[in-house]
């Protein structure tokens, strides 16, 4: 299970908050669909998980539920994944290094 609900509750947020909050920052989301994906009847794409990770400060897997804590091999998997999301060559992170 996600923990989208978990990080609004904590957060103090109703779900017409959370997507007040969430519009102030440039992203309009329904409370409606906002409790569909806390139920999981509903599953956001990537852009959707990384806006609302970013807003509670937390990464994508571990708002989806995937991950509590990370071995080393499981945290450079979360990173792959990423920069195969973002379209991010190993040589492109380098050179923004």
């Amino acid at each position: 299970m996600n923990r989208i609900k978990e990080l609004r509750l904590q957060h103090g947020l109703t779900l017409k908050q959370l997507r007040n909050q969430l519009s102030k920052n440039n992203f309009s989301v329904s409370p409606d669909a906002l409790a569909k994906y806390e139920r999981g009847d509903r599953n956001p794409k990537v852009e959707i998980w990384q806006k609302l990770a970013d807003y509670f400060g937390v990464s994508v897997p571990y708002l989806q539920g995937r991950y509590d804590h990370l071995t080393k091999k499981e945290a450079l998997q979360v990173i792959h994944e990423v920069m195969t999301v973002c379209g991010i060559s190993k040589e492109e992170l380098k050179e923004r290094l």
